[in-house]
């Protein structure tokens, strides 16, 4: 063949991967990126758990199956699966990062944690006491996420099925988590029960024998019993008081009003837990029925409501609300709070490699191979004729 017609030969070997190469670019191998931040404030614990779960191909298959992505055409669930499993489609977001802690002082960065904690202390426990709840501070603000499509609007819409998959797990988690702990503080109280009631009735018995005590001595000192006499005594050693037998008394007969109200209290408890019992079996049958976090909440929820008509005393019906709180307080953090900081976006341009890119290099790639074909001899020749002479 004459080296003209070898040229053209290779020129349309070249062409003909251009058009390949662009075929494919623009084709099976585009890819747009979309990018989004939702808005979960976690713990570090709290994320690692969800994380794990998330990156699940079971889990994410089954929440496939129930809630199917939309606006995405030839929808194929396991193409999908493989292409989030396989990608690095998470990752959190730090409330305070690393160039913020490099040019922050370190003050005002223990006062923003600082407030953080109050924060979570109030959200959690309006009414209890702040010195008496110990909370792990949140680390992480949300969660960034990214996903690929063939077309802009494809890759937004399976970012926004990504944040309602990443919502729904974390609802799912936190569900189970709350369930394992009312089964954990259950078991707990009850094989502490009775020790403490025991506890409880010997402090009242001690504290009853030191006021009968005080009596006698307040009875031998009737003096003491006026009101404007002092219940702090000075002694002539070194300036040191003690209480008078009359308030040692008053403090006695207290102790044993405190003790009692201790003694109610726990077995107001004690009815409460002997309540939850009778439903712990329903109440992890809901759990482990359940096909996604939605349908945890609802299952479980339901549970609660037919229980809590069966309770007969303002304690039963006090631990019935209090349940019903707790998974409130879970629906409102990961479902109603949980919202796009910053919505999908629809991407101007797609991913690397381009289809420029791809159609170049199909076309470089068959123009070589073209070329090697076609001047197969003369390439054999030479490759002979250098390995003879370096012989």
């Amino acid at each position: 063949m004459q080296v003209s017609k070898k040229l053209i030969a290779v020129l349309v070997t070249t062409a003909v991967g251009a058009a390949i190469g662009a075929a494919l670019g623009y084709g099976p191998l585009i890819k747009y990126k979309s990018v989004g931040v939702i808005h979960v404030e976690m713990t570090t614990g709290e994320y690692k758990r969800i994380a794990e779960l998330a990156s699940d191909a079971e889990t994410l298959r089954e929440f496939a199956s129930v809630v199917p992505p939309k606006d995405v055409t030839g929808y194929d669930r396991e193409k999908l699966v493989r292409s989030v499993v396989t990608s690095d489609w998470q990752t959190p977001v730090p409330k305070i990062s690393k160039i913020d802690s490099r040019e922050l002082p370190d003050l005002i960065i223990q006062m923003e944690q600082e407030r953080s904690r109050q924060r979570q202390r109030q959200r959690d426990n309006p009414d209890q006491e702040q010195e008496d709840k110990i909370v792990v501070p949140t680390s992480y603000l949300g969660v960034r996420l990214a996903a690929l499509g063939p077309t802009p609007t494809e890759a937004a819409a399976i970012a926004n099925w990504l944040g309602s998959y990443f919502k729904d797990i974390a609802t799912r988690e936190a569900v189970r988590d709350q369930v394992y702990r009312w089964s954990a503080q259950s078991q707990e109280f009850s094989e502490r029960a009775a020790e403490r009631a025991l506890q409880f009735e010997f402090a009242i018995e001690q504290a009853k024998v030191r006021a009968a005590a005080l009596k006698r001595v307040v009875a031998e000192y009737p003096e003491a019993a006026r009101r404007e006499g002092s219940q702090v005594v000075q002694l002539r050693r070194e300036n040191e008081k003690f209480i008078s037998p009359l308030a040692q008394l008053v403090g006695a007969e207290s102790e044993i009003i405190d003790y009692q109200a201790k003694l109610k209290a726990l077995d107001r408890e004690q009815q409460q837990q002997a309540f939850f019992r009778t439903m712990l079996s329903d109440v992890q049958s809901s759990i482990a029925s359940a096909a996604s976090g939605a349908d945890s909440v609802v299952k479980l929820s339901a549970v609660l409501a037919a229980h809590a008509k069966n309770a007969k005393t303002d304690a039963e019906r006090e631990k019935a609300a209090a349940l019903s709180a707790d998974i409130s307080h879970i629906v409102a953090r990961f479902q109603s709070q949980a919202q796009f900081l910053a919505k999908p976006s629809i991407p101007g341009r797609p991913e690397m490699p381009t289809p420029p890119l791809v159609s170049f290099a199909f076309a470089v790639l068959f123009g070589l191979v073209g070329a090697a074909f076609f001047w197969r001899r003369e390439v054999v020749r030479f490759i002979s004729s250098g390995s003879f002479r370096k012989d």
